[in-house]
């Protein structure tokens, strides 16, 4: 998967991010731009909001996704996904609402992650 793919992914899934996405790129590489730079900077903080909302629709929505993307088994959105979200959100103050709602692959992965 490339990064425009991965990108593309992501805004099909999460079109709440499409404007901070849009604002973000707009002087880099638009879909282009590296989806690390995009999950760390533009999805982790979507995330973050829902989280902290206890939203947990989108919660649950949201590792629905993450695992989805994971299944893929390809190397470029796995590691997104690992680095990218998993071990962000293992370090966060929302660990212990995250854990309850991944699904397997992903929270298998995420117990994996040491801290």
């Amino acid at each position: 998967m490339t990064e425009r793919e991965l990108n593309e992914l992501l805004l099909t899934k999460f079109p709440e991010i499409k404007k901070d996405f849009d604002t973000y790129t707009e002087w880099q590489d638009g879909l282009d731009t590296g989806s690390f730079l995009v999950v760390e900077d533009v999805l982790m903080e979507y995330i973050r909001k829902v989280l902290g909302k206890k939203d947990y629709k989108k919660i649950a929505y949201i590792c629905e996704t993450i695992e989805e993307i994971y299944s893929k088994n390809d190397e470029y959105a796995t590691n997104v996904i690992v680095v990218g979200i998993l071990e962000n959100l293992k370090c966060s103050e929302y660990a212990d609402i995250i854990v309850d709602y991944l699904l397997p692959l992903t929270r298998k992965e995420y117990d994996e992650i040491e801290v």
